[in-house]
């Protein structure tokens, strides 16, 4: 018995060591890819012309920004685009979220395809598929991360905004646990697109995932930033650095980069 306990004991620790070099790996993807700095992550609206996007890139990334990450529901607007910058920018760290319609929230099929078509270093999704929720049907993360691209860097959220738990006691602890194991970056949020994600609620998600990376996607600012910054390595932001027509504004984006480096 005591040898059977033993054995089991060994296999406990092997496996918990082989999972946490897993995990450590993902850190280990977001620094070869990204470097060690806090990373500002533009959000571009592609709801205009080529002109738009390049002064949303030209602003961004003269400011400060390490990414610009493009996001549109409209499919063929968002390919076509997504064409036309990477030809122009072939080296700049660019990445994709395509969104669906309310019937149609888990995009990461249409979001992969994009990013490993037009060379996108980063996919984000809004949903990852660890939480169930009442507005969308549950998918089998083994199918997602069957089709992630190997070398595109994947974040998606968990206890994101306008969605309904079906679980309503199903800790963000639980979650960011859970979601280790399926995505690279971890996203959370505030409760609505321009409110600030909760440092208690990130603070909480980061007890749980040591280094793991963790990044916010609503309402930062630079105004706010500090609350969540000991616990983030990525902000994905559009509302508080651009105007009513989401174009960016290059001084905002330097604001927040400043506040960012703050320690």
């Amino acid at each position: 018995m005591f040898k059977l306990l033993q054995s089991l004991f060994f296999s406990i620790i092997c496996c918990s060591k082989v999972m946490a070099g897993e995990y450590q790996s993902r850190k280990n993807f977001f620094n070869e890819k990204f470097g060690s700095q806090k990373q500002l992550w533009v959000v571009g609206y592609v709801n205009s012309n080529l002109e738009d996007y390049i002064k949303d890139i030209e602003n961004s990334f003269a400011n400060g920004a390490n990414a610009i990450v493009f996001e549109s529901s409209d499919y063929k607007k968002l390919d076509a685009a997504l064409a036309e910058i990477r030809k122009k920018y072939p080296k700049h760290i660019f990445g994709v979220n395509f969104l669906g319609p309310d019937e149609h929230l888990m995009t990461y099929k249409e979001t992969f395809e994009l990013a490993k078509k037009h060379n996108m270093q980063i996919a984000w999704t809004d949903f990852s598929g660890v939480d169930l929720i009442k507005e969308a049907p549950e998918v089998s993360l083994h199918e997602i991360d069957k089709l992630k691209p190997k070398d595109v860097f994947y974040v998606s959220g968990i206890h994101m905004k306008y969605s309904t738990p079906l679980d309503p006691d199903k800790t963000i602890e639980r979650s960011a646990l859970q979601a280790m194991g399926w995505v690279d970056g971890i996203v959370i949020t505030g409760p609505k697109t321009g409110v600030a994600t909760d440092a208690t609620k990130a603070k909480k998600a980061r007890s749980v995932i040591g280094d793991f990376p963790m990044g916010a996607a609503s309402g930062v600012s630079a105004e706010n930033v500090h609350d969540i910054r000991p616990y983030i390595d990525f902000v994905l932001v559009n509302t508080s650095i651009s105007d009513k027509n989401h174009r960016i504004n290059g001084e905002k984006v330097k604001a927040l980069r400043k506040a960012l480096d703050s320690k």
